[in-house]
């Protein structure tokens, strides 16, 4: 973690387990525990299913040792499957971005089988049994 010590307030258990991860990670040089519905966080916009428009916190903010800056959320079981107006808001952010010329990664966040894995793609769809539009995260 880019916050040495680092405290967070009682993460989830995917949270926990993607720690975990980057802690063991020789391809990242920090990471960044993201908060919740404050201004002094980071947020990407995005249009609720109701057609309001919210600031989504990323959980992750990473910054990887080949210059890309990774913006990751991660899911599981029903928040895997009701992330679609956060994740289309993420991905319409890295799209605009990138277009910038900013090197920039990222998406919803799940794990399967001991592999992490991030939906890159402009609308959201989600089955948990069909994991072939998802991409792997190298880490």
């Amino acid at each position: 973690s880019i916050m040495d010590p680092f405290y967070t307030k009682k993460p989830s258990e995917p949270e926990k387990m993607f720690m975990e991860s980057l802690n063991n990670s020789e391809k990242i040089d920090w990471w960044f525990k993201n908060g919740e519905s404050e201004i002094k966080y980071f947020s990407v916009p995005y249009v609720d299913e109701f057609g309001k428009d919210r600031g989504f916190y990323v959980d992750f903010i990473i910054s990887f040792k080949d210059g890309r800056i990774g913006l990751f959320d991660t899911k599981s079981g029903r928040t895997a499957k009701d992330a679609g107006t956060r994740s289309d808001g993420l991905q319409k952010y890295l799209k605009s971005e990138i277009k910038k010329g900013k090197k920039l990664i990222g998406g919803i966040l799940i794990n399967v089988k001991g592999t992490w894995m991030f939906y890159d793609k402009p609308k959201y769809t989600y089955d948990p049994n069909d994991h072939s539009k998802w991409q792997i995260l190298e880490i």
